[in-house]
């Protein structure tokens, strides 16, 4: 397999299955968590579901915020095979699965 395909794929997995698992993790976040800050529990971080304010400790601060920055992988990957051409999908004929 060439390198080039595989950081190609790798990249682009990674990126767009965190991106799109973090929409998940955010609402299982906003169903589990208090609306009001507490901080003996350490949830004093704010995530906001268009004005509807939750709390949440910093770790899954965090884990929620890597999550959705893992687009930037996938954004990267496309940008590499745009560059690289490695993955040729779209033939004059349609769709076609990587060979």
């Amino acid at each position: 397999m060439n390198w080039r395909r595989f950081i190609v794929i790798v990249l682009g997995t990674v990126g767009f299955t965190g991106f799109f698992s973090s929409f998940g993790v955010f609402y299982h976040l906003e169903g589990i968590s208090p609306t009001k800050p507490i901080s003996a529990a350490g949830q004093v971080y704010q995530l906001s579901d268009h004005g509807y304010l939750f709390y949440v400790t910093r770790e899954q601060y965090w884990l929620f915020y890597l999550l959705l920055s893992c687009f930037a992988l996938g954004f990267l990957a496309a940008l590499l095979n745009y560059r690289w051409k490695v993955v040729k999908n779209l033939t004059p004929k349609g769709w076609r699965y990587p060979t």
